[in-house]
């Protein structure tokens, strides 16, 4: 009994104290608005209102898809005037029976929960329903000629669609009670046909594919090439005015075309022609170039069309490109960035190979990231070319052929190009150290190898220009400074009997990069004697006095080594050791005598038999991280 009082006392005081509330345990939802499901019980009016607007304002960005037979549009709950009726939503919960008016009621609130959903209303202002309905019009399409897979074809026309949405908007409250995600209702349309028909451009279409189911015959430099009727479709243009249709020409379409179609018939425009002023290059003139077509070309071809000619014959005109300063100046070749001059005695035959060389590599523009080889641009060094012959150095010996002596103008190149800050992926250097060139940066070259190249490794274009006088060749390079080239250091380690000479730089960039690379040079102890300190292949060691034992000097080395020809007579080839070669000459033939006037013996190309001029375990050219402390040790 004093349980059932207790328990008839405290329903009593909560009732009592409950009567401006939400039940215990009631939540609010709506199936289109996720997470709704909170939890109002017990709360005051103005509480359960603060809850309905917020998701009020929840529910207005809910997204409606309104859609048509031939598209769609997706807009806000706001947009259709859909919205949530919070006065109304307020007040039924309000008045909602909690239950609890008597103690097993009020018990069971404990334990159960009950639930009351959003009350929606729809009342879209006629300016809003105006502004959806125009967001679906779409106007008629009417049929055009459309040119596909080569033939004109009509394209049907599209009926327009007029929207009414007045009938749909009611789907969509009825959608939104229901829960249905996405929220989506269809829209009535009345179709608008198009204006034009198509009898006219089927009749147009039919017309001109006929015309040019053939294509044209089209001559030019007496070059001539059917344009097939689906390219010569292409160039044509279709126009209507009062349903009457006409045709004319495409000019870019059909300059482009014609350009391609008739390429080898082309003139290709040399590079402008050049000249050096002050130290400044300077654009003279330019040689144009000459493609297909001349600017009437499209309306030579209308007309032929219009007069159901078969054949038209067109010109070359002259490129729209013309060169200028600006040429240069957009391509970085503005100043001197590199140059290198050597000598030689007048009059001799060499002399005259330098001078032929250093023409043909005038005005030579390396662009960027290209690599330049000499063999590739000059080719085969030939007396039809213009060059003689001359002394040469084969296999660490002097001799004569045709091309002789530009060697010295392939160093002046590349000593001129290392200070300009190029790269070398391929160089060979002289086997024989010679005095007129400076610190070991020597370059020798033959056909088809070795072969001398040089990279641009700069963002700008570079230009060569070699110049001679009687007693010297000068190459200067031609671009846009963009690093600053020193020479580091130069040392000396013996390969063998043989000088390998490295020569270090460094180019400073502006960001303050700092790259070092070297080059070699692998020199032999004189001529005709390699670095294992024997006479090469192409020359024997000498028997001075006859004894059939070769004569050493105090280094080592043969003191003299002859070319087996001079062995004749009684001054033939001894064969020492009997294993049937020739081994030495038994006897010093005459002296040949050296022309006058000649201080240091030509030098020329080398050939592949040459002796390597370089260190076998080192690519030439190739960037070597060597500390100038380091190195002046290795070279003590």
């Amino acid at each position: 009994m004093l349980v059932l009082v207790v328990w008839l006392l405290i329903w009593l005081i909560d009732y009592s104290g409950s009567g401006d509330r939400t039940p215990r345990g009631l939540k609010i939802e709506s199936p289109i608005i996720s997470d709704s499901g909170i939890d109002i019980g017990g709360l005051s009016e103005d509480d359960v209102t603060a809850v309905v607007v917020d998701l009020a304002e929840r529910f207005q960005q809910t997204p409606v898809e309104i859609a048509t037979p031939s598209q769609a549009i997706t807009v806000t709950a706001a947009d259709t005037g859909l919205a949530v009726d919070v006065e109304g939503t307020v007040a039924a919960i309000m008045e909602l029976d909690s239950g609890t008016g008597n103690p097993i009621g009020w018990t069971a609130s404990f334990f159960e929960s009950s639930r009351s959903e959003l009350l929606l209303t729809l009342s879209a202002e006629e300016s809003k329903i105006a502004r959806l309905e125009a967001e679906l019009h779409r106007a008629p399409a009417d049929p055009h000629i459309v040119l596909e897979n080569g033939i004109f074809q009509v394209a049907p026309g599209v009926p327009g669609e007029v929207a009414d949405l007045s009938p749909a908007l009611p789907q969509l409250l009825q959608a939104a009670v229901r829960g249905d995600d996405p929220l989506r209702v269809e829209a009535e349309v009345s179709l608008i046909p198009p204006e034009l028909g198509e009898e006219v451009m089927l009749q147009t279409v039919d017309w001109i594919n006929q015309r040019t189911a053939q294509g044209i015959l089209v001559t030019v430099q007496e070059v001539t090439k059917r344009v097939q009727p689906a390219q010569l479709r292409s160039w044509l243009t279709l126009h209507s005015e009062n349903d009457q249709w006409s045709y004319g020409i495409d000019q870019q379409r059909i300059k482009e075309d014609l350009a391609e179609l008739f390429i080898e018939v082309a003139t290709v425009a040399s590079e402008p022609i050049l000249t050096i002023q002050d130290d400044v290059p300077v654009l003279v003139s330019e040689v144009p170039a000459y493609i297909c077509c001349q600017l009437s070309a499209a309306q030579e071809v209308l007309a032929a069309l219009n007069t159901a000619q078969p054949a038209v014959e067109l010109e070359l005109r002259e490129s729209d490109e013309i060169n200028d300063q600006s040429w240069l100046e957009e391509r970085g070749i503005v100043e001197l960035t590199g140059r290198f001059t050597t000598y030689y005695t007048p009059g001799q035959d060499r002399v005259s190979n330098i001078h032929r060389i250093a023409d043909i590599l005038q005005g030579a523009v390396v662009y960027p990231g290209e690599t330049f080889s000499v063999n590739g641009y000059v080719g085969e060094r030939t007396e039809e070319k213009g060059f003689v012959d001359a002394g040469v150095i084969y296999d660490g010996v002097y001799t004569d052929d045709v091309g002789g002596g530009i060697s010295q103008f392939i160093t002046t190149l590349f000593t001129a190009t290392f200070n300009a800050g190029m790269e070398f992926p391929e160089y060979q250097a002289h086997s024989i150290d010679i005095a007129r060139y400076r610190e070991g940066v020597d370059a020798t070259i033959s056909w088809p190898k070795p072969d001398f190249k040089f990279r641009n490794p700069n963002p700008y274009a570079v230009l060569l220009w070699p110049t001679v006088t009687s007693g010297s060749v000068t190459v200067s390079v031609y671009s846009t400074a963009y690093a600053e080239v020193e020479w580091t250091n130069r040392y000396d380690t013996p390969r063998g009997h043989c000088t390998r000479r490295t020569t270090e730089r460094s180019r400073t960039y502006s960001d303050g990069t700092v790259l070092r690379d070297s080059v070699t040079a692998l020199y032999q102890p004189r001529e005709g004697i390699n670095c294992q300190g024997v006479c090469t292949s192409s020359v024997l060691p000498m028997d001075a006095d006859g004894d059939g034992v070769v004569e050493l000097d105090e280094a080592g080395l043969p003191v003299e080594c002859i070319d087996p020809e001079d062995c004749t007579g009684t001054h033939a080839p001894s064969d020492v050791n009997d294993d049937n070669r020739a081994d030495l000459c038994t006897i010093t033939p005459p002296e040949e005598e050296v022309e006058p006037g000649e201080a240091v013996p030509p030098e020329g190309e080398g050939e592949p038999g040459e002796t390597p001029a370089q260190d076998p375990d080192a690519q030439p050219g190739q960037s070597q991280a060597l500390d100038p402390q380091q190195a002046a040790g290795q070279a003590a």
